[in-house]
């Protein structure tokens, strides 16, 4: 339930000894006057703080449920002013105390540290939340100027010395060209660093082109982690010195102009779990399901998604038709995707550049609109949803639909391309031309679901969009944030997917603001899914992670070898179906139905569960005889195992679960072949689930349910 913010103005001077500032569920905020500190504390873990009058802005801890001090003393960000770098809050750089300020907000409780540079017309508060129920405190830090402006310099989210332990991180899309499949996307790392060694990722474009931005190190029994919730340019780096790892998380070189209008740097997560990366994951999971969406759960819906099997060769008879089938197959959410507009698909079936910008239904192909086929999917008790790619336009519709030459993106005077290009979203006006057209299509249209695309990015340095020659990148994505968060809320039940040429702009900043991601275009073959599935669960949750089953050329769809695989190794996340239905048998469709009435019955763990992968990862190449992939929702008493065979020549896996109680009862049951057997969890952890080569897929789901 939320409830009203209030506001808690701390006046330091005259309190004694410790006092609880504000406190809801396990989350509290306590202040010790005398000492000048203050401790953020939930799931276990707290974070301790030095900020007063007479004292500089310090971190001074942040200690695991199991009372491991991770974090070196000291400042825990900077400010670079003019040129000149500024350890955050510090007395001797001439930062002085204004204000503290606890903003309880439902679950979540936030310590803003206010401060003032008087030298160069500088305010600054440092912002510290917490949410009931995770070991995850959110960082970020606000600029506004008290002069007429101010220029600020590659702007640091988190400055900060950690114990030393192996590096667990993630690849990200490392290209989207769907005809080239690889292993190479969202793949788990490991990197030890020697004395003296340099570790660094980031991204220059988009978030997740290069890798994902979070990083967890292992400890003796915990886990940290940290996650950049920033959407385009972003730097990571550690170097070790001695048993410390000097963490350094911002955006990358740039420049920006801070004025009296406030502008927020990128925002950071850390936190620290008992036990190792799974327990990480969950606690993760538990922050983006409490803090940034609010207690709602994701729901994934099993979407039918027009793209692979039609392109833009769509119209109002075609998808009603293709409607009709889907839904028979249990189908809860149809989207039509790219071609619905004017002048879609002129130079081919996969051509949606042309025409790109219109935003208006082809009235040669949907003479209606698109408001009957919303309807009909309605009367058939699905979703309804439609694909935009709201960023970018067509050259030639310009004029058309009143969109100005001058909001265009520009590199070094390039547009970047000969015939589409990027809208600045930092331009004030392009915004609201933008929001314009966006309401007045959904309004028109009334879809329950909104795929929000990006298929080309450039750093914009052209003057007049209000950023700087260097500062395109940063502007272009607050003005992203602006333009959901006016969606959502003008809209608060339409669901939106974040989909970037793929999983190009995957990062848990997305997570305010869309319900759901497609991870990748090359959608096939399975084992690339799991491959994906399987890295992504170490910081989304699966049911964020969609993935389509299609009829590729080594998994057919009709007459399938094994079409439970194909399923099973898309239902471990958000199920997605691209194929024409009119070319399936009745028996193909029977069994894709059950297929799908399963995925239904699990979906409920699905919605809540973090992921831990039991095996190494899936591949292609060289990868595992046997992949293993547990889910678990808390509190749900149930626990997914997703286990597939990839050698043939390997008859059977011992599967170990993990995180049960000990002395609860389980019951172990397959999807296939039901009951297996009871054991308790000390015995299933211990000794494991043997499973067996199956004479008819490769793919074995189980759920253990406590009894």
């Amino acid at each position: 339930m939320r409830v009203a913010t209030v506001v808690v103005l701390i006046l330091l001077a005259g309190r004694a000894n410790a006092a609880t500032i504000a406190s809801v569920g396990d989350a509290a905020i306590t202040s010790d006057a005398e000492a000048g500190t203050w401790t953020l504390t939930a799931g276990g873990a707290a974070l301790t703080l030095a900020f007063s009058p007479s004292r500089d802005l310090e971190i001074l801890d942040l200690t695991s449920p199991a009372g491991h001090a991770w974090l070196r003393p000291g400042p825990d960000s900077s400010v670079t002013v003019a040129g000149q770098t500024l350890a955050l809050g510090s007395r001797a750089a001439g930062f002085a105390y204004e204000a503290a300020t606890v903003v309880p907000s439902g679950t979540t409780l936030q310590l803003d540290a206010v401060l003032t540079l008087a030298a160069a017309g500088l305010r600054v508060t440092r912002h510290y939340a917490v949410t009931s129920g995770s070991p995850t405190f959110e960082v970020w830090t606000t600029y506004t100027a008290t002069a007429p402006s101010v220029v600020l310099s590659d702007l640091n989210a988190l400055d900060v010395g950690v114990s030393n332990g192996a590096i667990e991180w993630l690849t990200g899309l490392q290209g989207d060209n769907a005809d080239v499949v690889h292993d190479s996307a969202f793949t788990l790392e490991t990197t030890s660093l020697a004395p003296g060694e340099h570790f660094g990722i980031g991204a220059t474009g988009r978030s997740s082109e290069q890798a994902v931005p979070w990083m967890a190190i292992d400890g003796a029994g915990d886990e940290f982690y940290t996650a950049i919730m920033w959407s385009g340019a972003w730097s990571l780096g550690a170097d070790r010195a001695g048993d410390v790892l000097a963490l350094n998380i911002g955006l990358g070189p740039m420049t920006t102009t801070v004025t009296a209008d406030a502008i927020d740097g990128p925002h950071v997560l850390i936190g620290v779990a008992g036990g190792g990366l799974r327990d990480a994951s969950a606690a993760l999971r538990s922050y983006v399901l409490g803090a940034l969406r609010g207690g709602q759960p994701l729901t994934p819906l099993v979407t039918y998604n027009t793209w692979f099997a039609y392109g833009t060769e769509i119209d109002a008879a075609s998808m009603l038709a293709e409607m009709d089938r889907s839904a028979a197959l249990g189908t809860e959410l149809f989207v039509v995707d790219a071609g619905w507009y004017t002048g879609a698909g002129a130079s081919g079936p996969f051509d949606f550049d042309s025409g790109l910008g219109t935003w208006e239904p082809d009235p040669a192909r949907f003479p209606d609109g698109l408001k009957p086929l919303a309807d009909h999917a309605h009367d058939l008790g699905m979703k309804f949803g439609i694909w935009v790619e709201p960023e970018r336009a067509n050259f030639s519709t310009m004029d058309a639909v009143g969109l100005q030459e001058a909001w265009m993106a520009t590199s070094g005077g390039s547009y970047g391309s000969d015939h589409a290009g990027q809208i600045c979203l930092a331009s004030d006006a392009a915004r609201e031309w933008l929001m314009g057209r966006l309401t007045t299509l959904i309004d028109q249209a009334q879809p329950d679901y909104l795929k929000w695309d990006n298929n080309f990015w450039l750093n914009c340095d052209r003057p007049g969009h209000g950023h700087g020659q260097t500062d395109g990148n940063f502007a272009h994505v607050n003005g992203l944030y602006d333009l959901l968060a006016a969606l959502r809320a003008r809209y608060p039940n339409l669901l939106i997917e974040n989909v970037s040429g793929g999983g190009n702009r995957l990062d848990v900043g997305m997570l305010r603001y869309t319900d759901v991601a497609w991870m990748d275009d090359r959608t096939a073959p399975s084992v690339h899914v799991r491959h994906n599935v399987e890295g992504l669960s170490a910081v989304f949750p699966p049911a964020y992670l969609l993935s389509f089953v299609i009829d590729h050329d080594g998994e057919p769809l009709h007459d399938a070898p094994d079409l439970s695989l194909y399923f099973r190794s898309r239902m471990a996340a958000a199920l997605g179906l691209c194929f024409r239905s009119a070319e399936l048998t009745e028996g193909d469709a029977a069994g894709m139905t059950r297929e799908i009435d399963i995925y239904k019955s699990v979906r409920t763990v699905l919605g809540g569960a973090a992921g831990s992968l039991l095996s190494p990862q899936a591949a292609a190449d060289n990868g595992p005889a046997w992949d293993v992939l547990q889910e678990a929702a808390s509190g749900s008493g149930e626990t997914l195992l997703h286990v597939f065979q990839s050698d043939t020549g390997v008859v059977n896996v011992n599967v170990k679960p993990t995180g049960l109680t000990p002395d609860t009862r389980y019951e172990v049951r397959s999807v296939d072949t039901g009951v297996l057997g009871t054991a308790s969890g000390a015995d299933l952890m211990a000794h494991g689930i043997d499973v067996l080569q199956s004479p008819n897929s490769a793919a074995h789901l189980l759920i253990i349910e406590a009894k």
